[in-house]
């Protein structure tokens, strides 16, 4: 077969877009600066301060061009009262380039920690399935022999289906795992990343929650920006014709009253969800001590399974069992830490979470 025709065959066999899944090695802060390069949303929100300065420029040479003063004067106070909102916007626009960032970043922690978390239940899946296995083997054994009833083996059947079924869906939860953290950093949905930083768990330090609120209270973005609205109200409360068109002053005042309950509501939400968050994190402090004893103990468990099998006082069935709790209690422990890890992230700035 001439060369050329070879290859050609094998470019028809080969599917279209067909390629190898890469398997590079990234730190969480790798995943982070990867996500910021490719982001699209964090583009958007940074041409956007572009072009919200260029709209407040322009405001402010359209208001040069307008003789008659800002006041008393519909030409006039429309002008002022684009420029004041479009300053305002211009301002507000940097504000929301960092809420981006923010949410970007918490986002890209918490996808990373959940593909970790995704592996983690795939091998308790495995071992579930080894041991469901080995029980239905045993049932099956016993059964033939008429050592075990029928209802018996028709359990561990049954429990072996449902294990069957157990790992299939933590190998798709893997599989969706990825693929959202991929799509955050900007590679393909078949590829498999190494993620080589672990979780560690490490407590809240003793902050008074006052004082927390309070801090959360002045840096939010939409805290700030329900404020500043107020001020900008109280600029054009004063300005009859700031629409074009005349307004009344009750309309005025009404609106006033509207952007100061607004600025109320983002201040209530904010520390509303700064407490129950704060609270979150101490319950799961007040937990983890517990589920570390948790896998001690199934550790202390296989260890002395083990012991016994070597001696002939257990079997492989039991230290498979052994070998699935303990797989259980860290997989445990390590959702609880991803948890942890997540919302103490969130705690320093609770207007990145999305949803």
């Amino acid at each position: 077969m001439p060369l050329i025709t070879a290859v050609l065959l094998c470019l028809m066999v080969l599917p279209a877009g067909a390629r190898e899944p890469v398997t590079p090695e990234l730190s969480l802060n790798d995943a982070i600066a990867r996500a910021f390069n490719f982001n699209n949303a964090v583009k958007k929100a940074a041409k956007q301060v572009d072009l919200a300065e260029l709209e407040r420029d322009q405001r402010e040479k359209d208001l040069g061009y307008i003789t008659g003063g800002a006041t008393g004067e519909p030409m006039g106070e429309s002008a002022y009262a684009g420029l004041l909102s479009a300053n305002l916007t211009w301002r507000m626009s940097g504000r929301n380039l960092t809420a981006a960032q923010d949410a970007l970043t918490l986002s890209v922690c918490d996808r990373y920690w959940a593909v970790q978390l995704a592996e983690s239940n795939l091998q308790v899946a495995q071992l579930s399935l080894r041991q469901a296995n080995m029980d239905l083997n045993k049932a099956r054994a016993y059964h033939a022999v008429g050592m075990t009833a029928a209802d018996v083996l028709l359990a561990a059947e049954t429990q072996q289906a449902a294990a069957k079924y157990a790992l299939e869906k933590a190998q798709n939860d893997v599989a969706t795992a990825y693929t959202a953290f991929n799509q955050l950093v900007g590679l393909w949905a078949e590829d498999r990343p190494v993620l080589t930083d672990g979780l560690t768990f490490t407590p809240l330090d003793d902050i008074n929650l006052d004082v927390l609120v309070a801090r959360v209270l002045d840096d939010s973005p939409m805290v700030w920006q329900a404020e500043q609205r107020v001020e900008l109200q109280k600029h054009l409360k004063d300005l009859m014709f700031y629409t074009g068109s005349y307004q009344p002053y009750e309309a005025r005042v009404i609106e006033m009253t509207q952007v100061e309950l607004d600025a109320l509501s983002a201040r209530e939400a904010t520390e509303i969800l700064t407490r129950n968050m704060y609270y979150g994190v101490r319950s799961l402090e007040v937990s983890y001590p517990a589920a570390v004893q948790a896998v001690k103990l199934a550790e202390e468990n296989l260890r002395v399974g083990q012991a016994k099998y070597q001696v002939g006082m257990a079997t492989q069935t039991d230290v498979v069992a052994l070998e699935a709790a303990l797989a259980q209690s860290q997989q445990s422990l390590l959702e609880l830490m991803k948890n942890h890890a997540y919302y103490v992230l969130a705690l320093e700035k609770p207007w990145a979470v999305q949803g």
